[in-house]
């Protein structure tokens, strides 16, 4: 009885490394494609990434297009008016001077 119990003992502690190193390779091998495919996520990560910067910059250059374009529009919009001003000068200086030609008596 003492000789099967000590060999219990002895063996105990090889069982439980055994034991140990089964759950730790279980484990491993678990995650290995996870562990192996981190390298691909992190180049399509990296990838999204440059993507997104990418069209980053294109919305920042659309929207500096569309302010330039919405400035030639506005200096085209003062140009016109300007030009309707003065017209506008022209034609009451036209008006202006008849009355006082009018008002001059004759003599």
């Amino acid at each position: 009885m003492r000789h099967i119990r000590n060999f219990f003992h002895n063996i105990n502690d090889i069982l439980l490394a055994i034991i140990i190193v089964v759950i730790a390779a279980g484990i491993i091998y678990w995650r290995m494609q996870i562990i192996m495919d981190y390298p691909k996520q992190l180049a399509n990560d990296q990838a999204a990434a440059e993507q997104q910067e990418e069209s980053a910059a294109e919305q920042v250059a659309d929207d500096q297009k569309a302010a330039a374009e919405k400035a030639d529009a506005d200096k085209d919009a003062q140009a016109e008016n300007a030009e309707g001003e003065q017209a506008g000068n022209d034609t009451a200086a036209e008006t202006e001077q008849t009355p006082d030609a009018a008002e001059t008596p004759e003599g």
